[in-house]
């Protein structure tokens, strides 16, 4: 791990955030589909993207138990265009976390979009980012989240100004990777085709604004 993230004026700099519990598909799944999004970046020629796993801790175990090392520090968070924040059985703890408050909350100031896969909309609420917000989440966290203030919840796949979040229905994709795709239509449509292209994935959710999503 790292003390020194890539410089986001070279390209875009994507941080996904890793805690101890986090869940690893909505981790991994959607990171897959972005650090495949750099690779084709940089075959064809584009403007740079970067991936990172970042973290508090430089080991992290996840819910399932897989044990990985974070390739950056909570630094690349703070100076990422796009924080991701996955859901896990650790997010409650994670939510309560200081150092993750702060990280987020500088990049929230430095104008990142933030997108949270099912309980990660928890962490975003712990750290006071999602008041006045609609969040997705999963359908039986609702209160939890709604617990956390004025934040709302909600399902699918939705849009909430700089906010995306997904959870909460039944579907045959994955919520991680139709995130990521998301994050990608948001930040370089252009990656879109071609790292669909490349994966032969498509996303299987359609974004949703968040009044939408309120009255569904």
């Amino acid at each position: 791990m790292t003390r020194t993230p890539p410089d986001p004026h070279t390209g875009t700099l994507i941080a996904v955030l890793a805690y101890p519990g986090v869940d690893e598909l909505d981790l991994f799944g959607g990171y897959a589909i972005l650090a495949k999004a750099g690779s084709v970046a940089h075959a064809e020629g584009l403007t740079p993207l970067t991936a990172v796993i970042a973290a508090q801790a430089p080991e992290i175990r996840g819910s399932a138990g897989v044990t990985f090392r974070a390739q950056e520090d909570l630094t690349a968070v703070e100076h990422a265009q796009a924080v991701v924040v996955p859901g896990g059985r650790g997010a409650t703890a994670a939510a309560g976390e200081p150092q993750l408050h702060q990280a987020l909350h500088r990049a929230g100031q430095g104008n990142a979009r933030l997108y949270s896969v099912c309980s990660g909309a928890l962490v975003l609420a712990g750290a006071g980012l999602a008041q006045g917000r609609t969040l997705a989440i999963h359908a039986a966290k609702h209160t939890q989240l709604t617990g956390q203030g004025t934040v709302r919840a909600a399902g699918g796949l939705v849009r909430d100004g700089r906010y995306c979040s997904v959870g909460g229905d039944l579907r045959d994709s994955v919520k991680s990777v139709d995130l990521a795709f998301a994050l990608l239509a948001d930040l370089r449509p252009e990656l879109v085709e071609p790292v669909s292209r490349r994966t032969e994935i498509t996303a299987g959710r359609r974004p949703r604004h968040a009044a939408e999503a309120r009255g569904a």
